[in-house]
């Protein structure tokens, strides 16, 4: 059973023997393989994907100006670097060897133990040309390589993406070096659930990549978040944390309730779909994550199927907004262009009209007028009791009124404000902003 971590490559392009050679290399712990001639290095270099080519420069005839050439023009990325042996004889074709774009020359006769530590020297400066300055993690080119070796060579393996919610609006209010040490801690989290065997990379910013050699990826997930929930309102003021949002000001004094800093993790594993390539595997990866972004809060989202007992299938695909606007023309006039838009719509003329009805047909979002001429409450109550009921908390509420406390309305529950009068287009901009996150996590991509 093949490692989930990379193992050196190097090809050995010689027509000699060169047993010390090889024997020092593979002690050092390099995969080494051996052809005879270029032509068979060439057609091999595709598929072994090799990190080191060593080439006996006597080969090549024209100082290896071809074959560095030809590397050089195949598409692997990180390009395999190229040490060619030259005998000790041949000072000038050292020049030559260099000037036909070798990394390095290194003359024979010579020990295989230091051509092993020369190689080991190679390896090394190009691991740390690929590792993020922020956390010291392999970059995404060593994780989609490894993965392709995991495509190809390992029989247990799952790949979960990662990456941090609400970062950017903890940024603006805290600033960016302390939204580095988010980062820096959400490394650390990732850290502290690896095994030996396991790989984690830091990709982008704030996405990482794990590969796990595990049977049960989603338990490494839910660990994962369970460790940073505990970890995560620490990086926030006392006042903050307590009341678990952060106020988001955005144009045309628009007030928005951004929860904390959050997870979410996208998973998939090797059996569940047929993939020929790291792209793909990714690709499924980041789909699940997406999904993961409509829970509240941390959570994780994987390609094989999770059902809950409080889950249902939804049976009309339309989002349902339930608009509360006591004004009769200006509720006919949203439920029409909202339709237009696709939306399943309902109206209700009073705050209490609309509590029964959230209760019955429970939409994704309340589009609320708080000042209620009529009625046992009015739009700031309903906003809080629908907060405050576990079943109904993961309902979008816009809260649009010409009341300027936008404090208020953020505090009693509402996600977004939006003073009147308003543009129709900033609503709808508002409102898919909000529904885009509000995808099924049970759907199978």
């Amino acid at each position: 059973m093949s490692s989930v971590q990379l193992t050196t490559r190097v090809l050995i392009v010689t027509r000699e023997e060169n047993q010390p050679v090889m024997m020092a290399l593979e002690q050092a712990g390099f995969k080494v393989e051996k052809v005879d001639n270029i032509t068979k290095a060439e057609n091999i270099l595709k598929s072994l994907r090799p990190d080191l080519i060593l080439l006996y420069s006597d080969m090549t005839g024209d100082h290896g100006q071809h074959f560095c050439t030809f590397i050089k023009s195949v598409e692997i990325n990180p390009r395999p670097i190229i040490v060619f042996l030259v005998h000790e004889n041949n000072p000038d074709e050292r020049i030559e060897v260099l000037r036909a774009g070798a990394d390095d020359v290194i003359s024979y006769p010579i020990s295989g133990k230091e051509i092993a530590f020369r190689i080991m020297a190679h390896i090394r400066r190009r691991q740390e040309t690929h590792v993020n300055l922020l956390t010291g993690l392999p970059d995404g080119v060593i994780a989609n390589n490894l993965i392709e070796h995991c495509i190809a060579e390992v029989d247990n393996w799952a790949v979960l993406s990662i990456d941090l919610d609400n970062l950017r609006v903890y940024n603006e209010t805290y600033g960016e070096s302390r939204g580095d040490q988010m980062i820096k801690a959400l490394a650390a989290v990732l850290k502290s659930v690896l095994t030996p065997d396991d790989f984690l990379a830091h990709r982008d910013s704030d996405d990482f990549i794990l590969v796990a050699r595990t049977e049960n990826p989603e338990a490494v997930a839910e660990e994962i978040c369970r460790r940073f929930d505990f970890i995560g309102p620490r990086f926030y003021t006392q006042e903050d944390a307590s009341r678990g949002y952060v106020i988001g000001v955005g144009p045309k004094g628009i007030r928005r309730r951004v929860p904390l800093v959050s997870i979410s993790i996208g998973v998939t594993a090797k059996g569940r779909r047929k993939f020929s390539s790291a792209v793909e595997v990714l690709q499924v990866a980041r789909d699940m994550r997406y999904l993961a972004k409509s829970k509240i809060g941390s959570d994780w989202v994987s390609d094989r199927l999770r059902l809950a007992a409080n889950e249902t299938v939804k049976k009309d695909n339309r989002i349902k907004i339930l608009v509360v606007e006591p004004d009769a023309s200006m509720s006919l006039l949203l439920k029409d262009t909202l339709e237009m838009e696709g939306y399943f719509v309902e109206v209700s003329h009073s705050a209490h009209e609309a509590w029964t009805l959230t209760n019955k047909w429970q939409p994704e979002l309340i589009l609320l007028e708080t000042d209620m001429p009529y009625g046992e409450f009015d739009g700031w109550e309903l906003t809080s009791k629908v907060k405050q009921n576990p079943q109904l908390a993961r309902i979008w509420i816009i809260m649009t009124t010409k009341n300027s406390d936008h404090t208020r309305a953020l505090e009693c529950g509402a996600d977004l404000y939006l003073p009147k009068p308003y543009e129709l287009q900033v609503l709808f901009s508002e409102i898919r902003y909000l529904l885009r996150t509000r995808i099924k996590s049970s759907i199978l991509l």
